[in-house]
């Protein structure tokens, strides 16, 4: 699989990942520096104990991430959500966006896994 297949199948933005970072090498070392990084389990974890501060630090960095690596629909997704705890406590169910900026992720991370095997 090569990296541009990567960002295929996550629907995310190659061009722009390119003129970013500018080599597919260098994509490729920060592709798998993702698979490292703990800010997605970090923002679930802190959901589930309704720490609102941490889920939105955690969340901000993802969707942070994911703007820097053109993943698009992690970064729409995780966008969302991160605005829902800008100010604290939720004033709405976020149930749907969790599941979607988890879908994103796990998607990205299902290919990651795959891209890593076959280097």
């Amino acid at each position: 699989m090569t990296v541009k297949e990567v960002y295929e199948q996550t629907n995310s933005d190659y061009e722009d990942a390119m003129e970013r970072l500018g080599s597919e090498k260098l994509i490729s070392k920060y592709l798998l520096k993702f698979m490292d990084l703990t800010d997605y389990s970090d923002m679930i974890n802190s959901i589930q104990i309704k720490d609102w501060d941490g889920g939105f630090k955690a969340s901000h960095n993802l969707k942070g991430i994911a703007l820097n690596m053109s993943f698009t629909e992690l970064a729409r997704s995780g966008s969302e959500l991160c605005d829902t705890m800008r100010h604290g406590a939720p004033k709405t169910d976020i149930s749907e966006l969790v599941s979607k900026v988890s879908s994103d992720y796990k998607t990205i991370m299902n290919i990651l896994e795959k891209y890593k095997e076959e280097m």
